[in-house]
């Protein structure tokens, strides 16, 4: 695969984010993250939802508008981790005391900075989850049976995967939302 379209360091870093704060392996995150939309998932499947084209529709809106949005905050995130850098060293050439939470604050925007990401790739996973059901669906004849092929990708394969997505960045949206608010609220 290019270089270019290499999102693995992407993944491994927003994985890595599910930590405690001691740096041990965090099986609570690993569950709210991981568990909690394979449970909504299954339930689609068990329950038999199947998209259709005004939910893909608002999917797609909803994905489109929150990659825009978090793009706008991966500057913020990059902003600040610059300015808390020019501060560190303004406040070590002057040999004033460096801000005690300086590590934290760091690596609080560089874990920000993963999740972010990730959660642009998650918006782009969902609308192409949503177009291969868009697809699948224009293959869909009127009066066809239940069992049809498109059908069946429809409920057991696009339908999961949306709702598998959606879920987990509705979660790690909510996650950045609150580092955010951790790192900016006034003290």
């Amino acid at each position: 695969m290019s270089s270019k379209v290499n999102i693995k360091d992407i993944i491994y870093g927003h994985l890595a984010t599910m930590s405690k704060v001691d740096g041990g392996w965090s099986w609570y995150d690993f569950l709210t993250f991981c568990f909690v939309p394979v449970a909504f998932s299954t339930a689609s499947i068990i329950m038999g939802f199947s998209l259709n084209k005004d939910v893909s529709s608002l999917l797609v809106n909803f994905g489109a508008i929150f990659t825009a949005l978090l793009l706008s905050v991966l500057v913020l995130v990059y902003d600040q981790e610059s300015k808390l850098d020019e501060r560190y060293q303004r406040d070590a050439e002057l040999k004033r005391p460096i801000d005690e939470f300086y590590s934290a604050k760091k690596k609080l925007l560089d874990e920000l900075y993963y999740n972010i990401s990730f959660s642009i790739l998650s918006s782009l996973a969902l609308i192409a989850t949503c177009f291969a059901f868009s697809m699948a669906d224009s293959f869909v004849e009127p009066k066809a049976s239940s069992l049809s092929l498109p059908i069946i990708l429809s409920k057991l394969v696009f339908t999961p995967i949306a709702v598998f997505v959606t879920v987990n960045l509705l979660l790690t949206i909510v996650m950045i939302v609150k580092r955010l608010h951790s790192l900016l609220r006034p003290k």
